[in-house]
């Protein structure tokens, strides 16, 4: 009951989530042909000496080199940018709600009348959440893998299955953020505002000091650079993601409804 329950309280933002996830991971598939033909246009053109001397963004220069493969096209489009930035919002829009967010409704009551523990509900909602997240981690990777030969190119189910773990890791810690604050705040809106503003303040330091900033565990960087994955990211995202959601369980515990 307490599954189905929680179900049925995120059922919309899952289902949201997995569509349009899935639909960003097939349809730059796709864009990977335009790619190629815009990388020909380029190439075709003299490089501006003044763009060589300023070093007209050593990045941008990286990114077109990157793109010029079906991997590093995926890589650099897929996962650092659009399932990365994406997934953390939507990770972190399954983490908001719970008993606090049914007070303000008037429905806590209810669900405290059962005859299970209040953390047996958190226990509920937050494997029900992290269900989900790992579905909407590991099925938009997989989805290029089905589509990649629709267009001549391979990308294994190795990797599809290696980029959703790290996407699913470090979603997790946004995810129990999110949870988290959901048991210090009523509503959904100020979960959702701070978690995503913690976020944004990673993002910017993280181009401070790149090998330390979360964002490059859950895009996968270093299994693309190097094909090893980032276990110290994994480690430190599971202690920290268990360290919230303990957090929570006592605070719910603790509090007066």
């Amino acid at each position: 009951m307490l599954w189905h329950k929680a179900w049925r309280e995120t059922r919309w933002r899952f289902i949201t989530a997995l569509v349009i996830l899935t639909m960003i991971a097939g349809s730059n598939v796709f864009e990977y042909l335009a790619t190629v033909r815009l990388l020909a246009q380029l190439d075709q053109r003299a490089v501006d000496p003044v763009a060589q001397v300023s070093g007209l963004t050593a990045a941008i220069q990286e990114a077109i080199e990157l793109q010029r493969t079906f991997r590093g096209f995926i890589w650099y489009q897929t996962f650092r940018q659009n399932l990365t930035q994406m997934g953390v919002f939507f990770a972190i829009l399954l983490g908001c709600g719970g008993l606090l967010h049914e007070s303000s409704k008037g429905s806590a009551l209810f669900t405290l009348s059962l005859p299970v523990t209040r953390r047996q509900l958190l226990g509920a909602r937050t494997g029900t959440g992290l269900a989900e997240l790992f579905a909407i981690s590991m099925v938009p990777p997989l989805t290029i893998s089905l589509l990649a030969p629709a267009i001549g190119q391979q990308f294994s189910l190795i990797d599809a299955l290696s980029h959703g773990v790290c996407i699913f890791f470090a979603a997790a810690v946004f995810f129990s953020l999110a949870s988290f604050l959901s048991t210090l705040f009523g509503d959904l809106w100020r979960p959702l505002l701070i978690t995503i503003g913690i976020a944004c303040a990673i993002a910017i330091a993280s181009f401070a000091v790149p090998q330390l900033g979360i964002f490059s565990v859950m895009s996968g960087e270093s299994y693309f650079r190097t094909g090893s994955l980032p276990w110290a990211g994994f480690l430190a995202s599971a202690v920290i993601a268990t360290a919230l959601l303990y957090s929570a369980a006592e605070t719910v515990e603790r509090r007066d409804f």
